[in-house]
């Protein structure tokens, strides 16, 4: 969308605020009594059939009223175009500081007047809980009652029935990971009266880009009963550790692979003829796994290290992503690597990408202050518009120049003569690294000056939000990694506004260009003053891994201002964002598969728990299927298939039955007898046997077969050096692996039925112990 479409966009939305205006003073008239009952008047038109977009211009008015009684803020034009956007399904970009928790307030009571699920997710707990807190009395003095779908205590685990209070609120707040992770749970319940979440219906993501980019590419896995440890991480760590770069392998876009001498040296180390035979995938399996762990993280930026355990780390918060691992064995590489306790490698049983999940709803929106450079692609991949809402007041912070440097020396010094001198004057300093060490370098650096200040890092979150509030006030010095505390507002204390505003420091070049228009966005809201001025180094990460080789030749320049070589380091901020949408991408390609085939289980299972009554009637075709299959085998021993299907007592000729048809015939009059006698045992509880032995059939086959396709993206990569379409290779063997396992998963459910035992207990009460 170029800025003559955004102008467009915009335009569209303007008639609508004229006619909110224009209810200003007739609401304003109505008492608080009146103004409730106009939205309980909205609620009845919609339940009869009244459609929101037609409720949009006197809801909002109601709601904008309410918003000046109860909250004291009332929504200025600028945030009400930004609630016209969001009802309509769209992106919008609103500057930090331009009020989005408010702009929310408007689309979600609007769209929770249909009855149906109306959900924000944002970012991190504290941002849910603090805006459901805050917007909640709005809500409920419109009527509305609110859920927060994050525990008080982050160490607590919220039980089905309180997660059903909480989804079954008109309003829910949470965050999108506590959200996704609570619909691949539900789906693994044996019960319907276990399930907790209403049909998705409308959605708004606040930090979208953080959500629907940044998050994309860690596909959320919920982890069942470990594998079989392997013993080989160790002995691939020590094999890696002596690798050459360029010699022994290779570094191509954000891969690699051994060359011929280094695959010569593995097979002599592993004393193995020929590395790529089958029998020894395993081995080249834990090579590639300690490769990448060796080569493509980095501790620091993509993990951290404490009490002996590796946690991951979002590189553009600097926060820990808590209870997450990577997949595949790549974890337990890594804890090979730092010399770590190996944890278990737990196999996948549920996953979903965060594309695939946000696509389950009926309308989706978000908001963000930096999104619109990722427009194309949220287009492409959501179907979502982006659009650039104006600012309340003119913007009066200054963007210096950004101030170029040959190594990391010459940046850190030129940077800290500018800090001290900021400082001096008593103007708030926002310093925001783009890595842990940078963040501890300066906080070492501030320290000798005898300069107080907070660290904010992930080793130093749990106060995030109070440290970067406090940011603003005078000679107040704050260090952060990338855009933590991101969602607050940072607010100038008395006398600040005269110093120039709050001044931010970019330290680094960021792994991309939204990172760095949100540490900028920190200071000079709302028409605050503010300054911002970053110093870029040829030494930063970035540039270091995404820029060209012929940078080094510059290293031992002090400050650089050649503008050929600027475009030169700032070419490797753009290669580093064209890497990331591609991983995006081939996440999406690979997802395409596991996406069908998770929304015909799911619905499978649905199905049924949501059945009435199930009897004989509703499982003999799965019978028959099962014996004919059988019958129609080259192979025949009847006595086993009768021991291992349907029974596990065996009496009877049927070894002797040597037509076909009446084999078959004879075998289905057996399973029939056998299965009446099961429903006569269990009376009314046989419906709840049948569903039991299904449902136990469908996941466990199910879960084989999500761990089996996280394998097989990993395996079939090693394919790529042979030139091959590897995304069509995998979605050909994703279909047949699916062939194969619904034809197991009837052979299953036909063996949990059969041969499934009862047990009655002492409460007229049915225990299934399934074979």
């Amino acid at each position: 969308m170029s800025k003559l479409t955004n102008r467009y966009a915009l335009h569209k939305l303007y008639p609508f605020l004229k006619k909110i205006n224009a209810l200003q003073e007739k609401m304003a008239s109505l008492s608080d009594d009146d103004l409730q009952k106009q939205m309980h008047i909205f609620k009845e038109e919609v339940h009869s059939g009244t459609a929101l977009d037609a409720l949009l211009v006197p809801v909002y008015a109601c709601v904008r009223e309410a918003a000046k009684r109860i909250l004291g803020m009332f929504p200025y034009d600028e945030q009400v175009l930004a609630a016209i956007a969001l009802h309509q399904g769209h992106i919008i970009e609103m500057k930090t500081g331009e009020g989005k928790t408010l702009v929310a307030t408007m689309p979600l009571a609007l769209n929770a007047l249909s009855g149906k699920s109306t959900i924000l997710v944002t970012s991190n707990d504290y941002l849910a809980k603090r805006d459901a807190t805050e917007m909640g009395r709005l809500y409920h003095f419109l009527g509305f009652t609110v859920g927060i779908g994050v525990p008080e205590d982050a160490s607590q685990q919220l039980s089905a029935e309180e997660k059903k209070i909480i989804y079954s609120r008109d309003i829910v707040y949470t965050t999108h990971g506590v959200l996704a992770f609570d619909y691949l749970l539900e789906n693994l319940v044996t019960r319907k009266e276990e399930r907790y979440l209403r049909p998705f219906s409308y959605i708004v993501i606040d930090e979208v880009d953080s959500v629907l980019l940044d998050a994309a590419t860690m596909p959320l896995v919920i982890s069942g009963a470990p594998r079989v440890q392997s013993n080989l991480y160790e002995s691939a760590d020590y094999f890696v550790s002596s690798l050459r770069k360029d010699i022994d392998y290779k570094l191509e876009d954000r891969e690699v692979f051994l060359t011929e001498k280094g695959l010569d040296a593995a097979e002599r180390f592993f004393g193995v003829e020929n590395l790529y035979q089958r029998e020894y995938f395993e081995i080249l399996r834990h090579i590639m796994l300690s490769l990448r762990a060796h080569t493509l993280f980095l501790k620091d930026r993509d993990y951290v290290v404490g009490d002996h355990k590796v946690s991951l780390l979002d590189q553009r918060s600097g926060r820990i992503f808590e209870s997450t691992k990577l997949k595949s064995g790549l974890h337990q590489a890594i804890e090979a690597k730092e010399h770590c306790p190996i944890t278990d490698d737990a196999r996948a049983m549920a996953s979903i990408t965060y594309q695939a999940f946000f696509r389950l709803f009926e309308k989706m929106s978000g908001m963000s202050g930096a999104v619109y450079n990722e427009r194309q692609e949220l287009k492409k991949v959501y179907n979502l518009d982006t659009i650039v809402i104006p600012t309340h007041k003119k913007i009066a912070r200054i963007d210096a120049p950004d101030l170029y440097f040959g190594h990391k020396e010459a940046q850190m010094e030129a940077a800290a003569a500018f800090i001290l001198k900021r400082h001096a004057t008593g103007q708030p300093l926002l310093i925001v690294t783009s890595s842990i060490d940078d963040s501890y370098a300066y906080s070492r650096f501030l320290l000798a000056k005898g300069i107080p200040h907070n660290v904010l890092n992930a080793y130093n979150v749990a106060k995030e939000a109070e440290i970067i509030k406090e940011a603003g006030q005078k000679n107040a010095v704050t260090v952060a990694t990338s855009v933590a505390g991101r969602g607050t507002d940072i607010r100038l204390g008395a006398g600040v506004q005269e110093l120039g505003g709050l001044c931010v420091v970019g330290i680094g070049r960021q792994m991309n260009l939204r990172s760095e228009k949100q540490a900028r966005g920190r200071a000079g809201r709302q028409g605050d003053p503010g300054y911002s001025q970053f110093f870029i180094s040829i030494e930063d990460d970035v540039v270091d891994e995404y820029g060209s080789t012929k940078l080094s030749k510059y290293l031992k320049k002090n400050q650089i201002t050649s503008s050929r070589i600027i475009r030169l380091i700032n070419q490797a901020q753009i290669n580093a964002e064209t890497l990331e949408r591609t991983s995006r991408r081939e996440i999406m390609e690979y997802d395409r598969s596991l996406s069908a085939q998770r929304t015909l289980i799911y619905n499978m299972r649905n199905h049924l728990l949501d059945a009435p009554s199930l009897g004989i009637e509703d499982v003999k075709g799965l019978l028959d299927d099962c014996i004919d299959n059988f019958v129609s085998s080259s192979h025949q021993d009847v006595s086993r298939f009768i021991l291992d299907h349907l029974s596990y007592h065996y009496d009877g000729d049927y070894d002797t039955i040597e037509d076909p048809e009446e084999l078959s015939k004879r075998l289905k009059a057996l399973a029939y007898h056998l299965l009446k006698q099961k429903q006569d045992f269990m009376q009314g509880e046989f419906n709840g046997y049948l569903k039991t032995t299904l449902l136990s059939a469908i996941d466990h086959l199910w879960v084989e077969q999500v761990d089996y396709l996280d394998q097989l993206r990993y395996a079939i990569a090693l394919r790529q050096y042979a030139q091959r379409n590897i995304i069509y290779m995998f979605h050909q063997e994703a279909y047949d692996a699916f062939t194969v396992m619904m034809e197991k998963m009837k052979e299953q459910a036909v063996q949990n039925i059969m041969l499934g035992m009862v047990i009655s207990n002492e409460a007229d009460s049915f225990r299934v112990l399934l074979p």
